[in-house]
Formats: structure tokens, C-alpha cells, sequence
């Protein structure tokens, strides 16, 4: 079944990426790779997921997205040109990486306006949602809490969002106002941020200057669904509650255990924990 998936997910990026433009915003000075640990169930202790993502910061705008994607457009952006022969070279390359259903998104920030958070997010392989919004996350700054995270000193602040309050570790050492996901807005960069209950928790492992120019942030133009945060998170309940019910009709998944739910079922039910909750 997860074969099938991802053969389904393949020709279907290969039938639409050669259609696609590709829009630079930006030049990359700087990557900073975060550890993202997540509990996917929230009845489920035990059920802690994990993801590398990647924030590139540029001299105006950022992008955050997973490595494993990132990898993937860069790679499709080399062969943009080459029609399937181009795919052809690069399918062995991209075929065994894996996305968590909670990381298949890309978000820009003071994009397309300064201020702007610009999320590009998917439903699946074929619906795109796009959500477009400006956040104040009204930060509490605690000045007389340093630490040190990840070799930096850093100094704590606390916020509520998205139906969490988080906990950040920020560093002034590194000036620029940003951090992963929607997080920003401190005056440094956030080097650490959880939510008080440690279901959601990035936390900085490298960091990688860019030469000028030799890396770029593009945004890419396709069809996507305009959304809110609201109704992007309400909308992954019924993908995944569609899912249960579309897998629960079918014969050819074999049960084991004694209430009649197969392994593929269990591991869709368990992807109940988004990030924002609503």
C-alpha cells in the first residue's frame, strides 16, 4: 500500500512539474537546519515522530520547508527543462524520501509583502491550499533567563498560538528576527521553541552561510485553494478522516488485531496532532 502511494505520488509530480514556473524572490545568505520532534497522536505518548527542516534566510524573505523537500525542488529545478527524461534521471534520487503528512508544506516570510507569512501547504497529491496571513504573537520577553542551546546564549520568551502556548530560546548573536515555522518577531534568532506540554519541539543543529547568488528561494506558481490557518487545520481532520474511511472499504488490507483495525488504519488515525489547533 505505501509503495503504491508513492508510485501514485510520483507520476503525478512528474505529469505537473514541467508546467510549473518558478518565481526567484530571493537569494539565500544563510541555512539554519532544525530538529523537529513531534508526538503525532495525542492520545499517544510514545508516538514521537521526526523531520529536518531547513530555514533559508535571505536579505528580504525566508523559506521554511523539510530537507527532504527542499532537496527534491532543487532537484526538479535543475531539470525543469529536460521534459521526462530529466525525471527519469533524478526519480532513484527522490523516490525513497519521506514526508510526515504534518511537514508537507512550504512557508515564505515577508512574502509577497513585507510582514506576510505565505503558506503553501498539501491535501494530498492533489489539492494545494495556500493560506495568507500576518501574525503578532504579542512575545513576553523574560531578559533575566540566559542559557545556552546549541552553543549559543540565549534568553527565554513565551507566546500563545495556534491553541498552544510555546516556550522560545532566543539568540542575539545571530540578529535576525525569525525562527522556524511561523515563529518571529524576537530579537534574535530562535534557536529552541516547544510548546509547555513537548508535543511540537524545534531546536537548531547547524547552521550554513550561502555565497551570494549561488543559492536561490523560489516560490513555485501552480493551482492552490485559498485558506485560513483555521480552515487549512480543519481541512487536514477530514483529509485524514477520509483516508480512515476510504482504507477501512478496502478488502485488500489484512487485520491484526482483535478489534478489526488493520496497521495502515492505526497509522492514519494517529496523525491527529497538527501543530495549530482550532
Amino acid at each position: 500500500m505505501k509503495k503504491y502511494a508513492v508510485l501514485v505520488w510520483l507520476i503525478l509530480l512528474s505529469s505537473t512539474v514541467f508546467t510549473q514556473k518558478y518565481i526567484k524572490i530571493d537569494s539565500v545568505l544563510t541555512e539554519f537546519y532544525y530538529d523537529y520532534n513531534f508526538q503525532q497522536d495525542s492520545t499517544d505518548s510514545n508516538s514521537e515522530k521526526y523531520q529536518e527542516m531547513v530555514l533559508q534566510v535571505g536579505m528580504h524573505s525566508s523559506k521554511f520547508t523539510s530537507v527532504n523537500i527542499l532537496y527534491t525542488d532543487s532537484l526538479l529545478y535543475t531539470v525543469r527543462d529536460l521534459g521526462a527524461a530529466g525525471f527519469s534521471k533524478i526519480w532513484t534520487k527522490i523516490s525513497g524520501l519521506r514526508v510526515h503528512r504534518f511537514c508537507e508544506y512550504t512557508l515564505f516570510k515577508n512574502y509577497p509583502n513585507k510582514g506576510n507569512i505565505h503558506f503553501k501547504g498539501g491535501l494530498g497529491p492533489k489539492v494545494n491550499v495556500m493560506v495568507d496571513e500576518s501574525i503578532n504573537f504579542n512575545w513576553k520577553l523574560q531578559t533575566n533567563s540566559d542559557t545556552i542551546i546549541a552553543k549559543y546564549p540565549c534568553q527565554k520568551a513565551t507566546c500563545n498560538f495556534g491553541g498552544r502556548k510555546y516556550v522560545a530560546w532566543y539568540t542575539m548573536v545571530i540578529p535576525i528576527s525569525d525562527g522556524p515555522y511561523k515563529f518571529k518577531g524576537l530579537p534574535g534568532l530562535i534557536v529552541r521553541i516547544a510548546d509547555t506540554k513537548k508535543e511540537h519541539v524545534f531546536q537548531l543543529y547547524k547552521v550554513k552561510n550561502s555565497n551570494a547568488g549561488t543559492s536561490i528561494i523560489n516560490v513555485v506558481e501552480d493551482q492552490y485553494q485559498n485558506s485560513t490557518p483555521q480552515g487549512f487545520a480543519k481541512a487536514m481532520k477530514v483529509y485524514i478522516a477520509d483516508m480512515y474511511r476510504k482504507y477501512g472499504g478496502n478488502t485488500d488490507i489484512s487485520y491484526s488485531n482483535p478489534d478489526g483495525e488493520s496497521k495502515t488504519l492505526r497509522n492514519i488515525r494517529a496523525k491527529n496532532n497538527y501543530i495549530e489547533r482550532y
